[in-house]
């Protein structure tokens, strides 16, 4: 009797990745894909001016010359995989982007997946429903392929985006290309063993450039299997693997159970403030106990947090000196919040070096407790005169439990795009956007990117 060969871990997901088609995919889910869409080119368009993108864009014409394909926000060209790099570098510098962010893991999906597909856009012709499809299969990639790694996972030392985003550009960026699930599993392989990413860079550009390489390396992964180049056909579920390397406490079936009928993107998160997300819980205590009570900083003597204890220990810069590091420190997020509803400005290094919000850092203690929830903070304000307020966040801002409305994610991207596209070309852009599966080629929509003159 012969015994069924039972289909490895990575083969599922590759055959899954080539088989869906737009139609397949729910309203709700089509809806959401959207709406990471023009979450991430607004935030990229935002960072697309900073100096760590200059800096980037010359890195790409010193190392390759002059291209052909779109940096966002930009009107330097590059070539593909550059190009990939670039986008996907800007859409993480100011930790502003997209965050699926359930209790085993946490990943910014947008920006390794969807330069990868703007990029081979500009080379091969992909219509709004082919794109929106290779975001979904690869944003599903690699969002169970974080879940699969576990919390383990990112305790270890590994910063999620950067290690699952090359294999779930790699997907996306295989699917446009239509390759057969034999040659995607190769190219998922491909980008399996250069997957990356180094908590230890976190406050500086390394953090954003996992992002950028995995998009890079995905788009690689996916072009050289369809040129022939091999690699593992078990990347995920081999004993020297992802996941038994890269993991101590990994769950395999959460690759696949639900594969086709249970979608990551519907609790994906868009962020209010363009900072770790895990410091968002104690802005919205502290931005609602001033609405309620129109206290001032001034007022303020004291400021308790009590947070998740990973919340406490990542974003525990407490005396942040670059905009960088003031992403990753609670203190420096609450102290904004006593001022002003935080945005972009408020974490540049000026910011960060600001005597006054330097001064109220110095009032914040913050609590480690392992029984709060990564959305949750208990918060209390004294003020001078006595007066104790205290405010319990359940679930912040943008995440599942309290999402963004689509007017939301209007005004954000109205607010990221327009600086760098005026206003008209912002309000066109976003028109697109929303009626991505109606438009024939989505190099149109990538070209809008590009700045003029």
């Amino acid at each position: 009797m012969t015994t069924p060969v039972r289909t490895g871990l990575t083969q599922q997901l590759a055959e899954f990745v080539t088989g869906l088609h737009f139609s397949d995919i729910p309203a709700n889910v089509v809806h959401e894909a959207k709406r990471a869409l023009i979450d991430h080119l607004g935030v990229a368009l935002a960072a697309s001016a900073l100096p760590s993108v200059d800096a980037m864009v010359r890195v790409a014409v010193r190392c390759a010359g002059p291209g052909a394909h779109t940096v966002f926000g930009r009107r330097e060209t590059v070539i593909m995989p550059y190009a990939a790099l670039v986008n996907g570098f800007s859409a993480h510098l100011l930790d502003y982007d997209d965050t699926f962010n359930p209790g085993d893991t946490t990943v910014h999906g947008s920006a390794p997946v969807w330069p990868a597909i703007a990029a081979l856009a500009e080379r091969t012709r992909v219509t709004g429903p082919e794109a929106l499809a290779a975001f979904v299969a690869g944003f599903e990639t690699e969002c169970r392929l974080g879940r699969a790694a576990g919390d383990a996972h990112y305790e270890i030392g590994w910063h999620v985006t950067g290690t699952v985003g090359h294999v779930g550009a790699a997907a996306a960026a295989g699917r446009v290309l239509g390759l057969a699930p034999a040659v995607l599993s190769q190219a998922m392989g491909s980008a399996g063993t250069q997957s990356a990413g180094l908590k230890a860079v976190y406050g500086t550009d390394g953090k954003p450039l996992h992002a950028g390489k995995a998009a890079m390396d995905g788009l690689l992964s996916a072009v050289m299997a369809d040129e022939g180049i091999t690699s593992s056909l078990k990347i995920v579920e081999d004993e020297r693997g992802f996941l038994a390397v890269m993991s101590t406490d990994a769950a395999p079936e959460k690759l696949v159970e639900g594969l086709g009928e249970q979608w990551h993107l519907l609790v994906n998160g868009y962020k209010a403030y363009p900072s770790g997300s895990l410091t968002h819980p104690a802005i919205d205590a502290v931005l609602e106990l001033r609405a309620a009570h129109g206290f001032t900083a001034d007022e303020v003597r004291a400021v308790r947090v009590r947070t998740n204890t990973k919340a406490a220990t990542v974003t525990g810069k407490v005396n942040p000196t670059t905009g960088l590091e003031a992403k990753f420190s609670i203190t420096h997020g609450v102290a904004v919040a006593l001022l002003a509803r935080p945005r972009l400005d408020h974490y540049a290094d000026e910011s960060a070096r600001d005597p006054l919000i330097a001064e109220l850092r110095d009032r914040v203690i913050v609590v480690s407790d392992e029984s709060v929830g990564k959305r949750s903070a208990l918060l209390s304000i004294e003020l001078a005169d006595g007066r104790i307020f205290d405010y319990q966040v359940k679930d912040n801002k943008g995440t599942p439990g309290n999402p963004l409305s689509d007017a939301d994610m209007v005004e954000k991207f109205v607010d990221n795009a327009t600086p760098r596209l005026g206003a008209d070309g912002a309000v066109e852009l976003l028109a697109r956007c929303w009626d991505l599966e109606n438009l024939d080629d989505f190099e149109v929509l990538v070209r809008m990117l590009g700045v003029q003159g």
